[in-house]
């Protein structure tokens, strides 16, 4: 294939004074964005027919530019690119104006987002058809799909009530971190307080609320079209199922599965609420919560069990510990596991594990200079070259071995990396891998 060179990597300080460390975004999987997850494409719309990218490959359109943060979603088939300077660029599925550009035409090659071309943008999150994205002084935006409010800008819902310029969220609070799931998202605020807005059918808005209601003879689940505070988070006694409120909990960080969540509080407690098919809150039970509940398995100042980082997969969770060490519950397309409460990946035993990217049907993971994949591959998103259907233990991706990976996305059936290329033989390995221009 062809061949490109990198430029150096740089640590670099963004305003918000933090350090940020800068690399190269690589690629796996399929690009044919109009008919992943769906197997045609809908009507009207002319599909991509382009091999998949069987390992990683860097993202020519990207060349040259030094990106910060890689970003998609289990629900996602599109993604997002941030640079040091705070630029953001688009790729893939747009049929909801999910990508901000002002219409629906699907984007085939990473490309710049003129609409905060004079803004610094600092973070993003992708849903299934909608996209929130981040701004340093100038508050944060959401578009695409917006028919159960979940961009959260206050704008009407219903049936094809799409945003495909981007428009200000409804929250006065500055907004750090957010997360999309399949029709709703959650903020949180520089004060440590959780934002919700979309769909809460399964309680996943956190605000002790489905908002169902009857019209007729049919159950109608209404929406929240401005985000909302979630309030307060709860323990539950496992003994007596007293259910107590917990005082003055900060939060550091979300994230938004289909139809379920997780927050890490700033003490490292975990909480999760909504749908808990398969046990995915792991709770012990299959009941859905209306409020956030803390996980109890894990606990604060234990090594062991203390969660370091935590995600939601499609229909799951994952964990790291201070240790490296990942557990998982729910439904995670491994070994067929299905369990209501945190088990350990004993497979990942030996790896010091820095990131996770829980997916819909796969999963990524990034330790000491190495890159892991598992789960179901459709095409080409595990990045074990041609022919690799499935992977129940995790095993490391083709081509990257050696290499340290910043940061992992898993989207639907495509992989994302960010791989640190600071030192010469970082750069030859980088060198010999192939490069994407589709």
């Amino acid at each position: 294939g062809d061949r490109t060179k990198s430029t150096k990597a740089v640590v670099s300080t963004q305003s918000t004074g933090k350090p940020v460390v800068s690399g190269v975004p690589l690629i796996c999987g399929s690009m044919n964005w109009d008919t992943i997850g769906r197997g045609s494409a809908r009507v009207g719309q002319k599909p991509r027919k382009v091999e998949p990218a069987w390992q990683p490959q860097v993202i020519g359109a990207l060349a040259g530019i030094r990106i910060t943060q890689v970003v998609s979603g289990p629900c996602a088939a599109h993604s997002f690119f941030i640079s040091e300077e705070g630029k953001i660029y688009a790729l893939g599925r747009n049929e909801n104006g999910q990508l901000g550009f002002g219409h629906t035409k699907r984007i085939d090659s990473a490309t710049e987002i003129p609409f905060f071309k004079n803004m610094h943008v600092i973070g993003a999150s992708c849903g299934r058809g909608h996209s929130v994205v981040l701004t340093e002084d100038d508050g944060a935006y959401g578009m695409g799909d917006n028919d159960m409010g979940q961009c959260g800008t206050g704008a009407a819902t219903g049936k094809g009530a799409h945003l495909v310029t981007p428009k200000q969220c409804a929250i006065e609070q500055k907004i750090v971190q957010a997360s999309c799931g399949f029709d709703f998202t959650l903020f949180v605020s520089e004060k440590g307080h959780v934002f919700s807005a979309g769909s809460s059918e399964c309680g996943q808005l956190g605000i002790n609320d489905s908002g169902e209601y009857i019209d007729g003879r049919k159950s109608i689940f209404s929406a929240i079209t401005t985000p909302g505070r979630v309030h307060s988070f709860f323990t539950r006694d496992p003994r007596t199922k007293e259910v107590t409120r917990i005082p003055q909990v900060s939060v550091r960080y979300v994230s938004a599965g289909q139809h379920h969540c997780l927050a890490i509080s700033t003490k490292n407690e975990l909480f999760t609420w909504g749908f808990n098919g398969h046990g995915r809150l792991g709770h012990k039970t299959t009941e859905d919560e209306l409020i956030p509940m803390r996980v109890l398995f894990f606990r604060p100042g234990d090594p062991h069990l203390s969660v370091r980082t935590a995600k939601c997969s499609y229909g799951g969770c994952f964990a790291v510990n201070n240790l490296g060490n990942v557990f998982c519950w729910g439904q995670n397309q491994i070994n067929r596991l299905e369990c209501p409460y945190p088990v350990p990946l004993d497979d990942l035993y030996g790896w010091n594990v820095h990131d996770i990217a829980p997916g819909k049907n796969h999963h990524v993971i990034t330790a000491d200079y190495s890159a892991i994949a598992m789960g179901k591959t459709t095409m080409g998103e595990l990045g074990m070259g041609p022919g690799t259907k499935s992977s129940s233990r995790p095993d490391k991706m083709h081509g990257v071995d050696g290499l340290k990976s910043i940061q992992c996305a898993a989207g639907c059936a495509h992989t994302l990396l960010l791989v640190d290329d600071s030192d010469s033989e970082a750069k030859k390995l980088i060198d010999d891998l192939d490069v994407n221009h589709d």
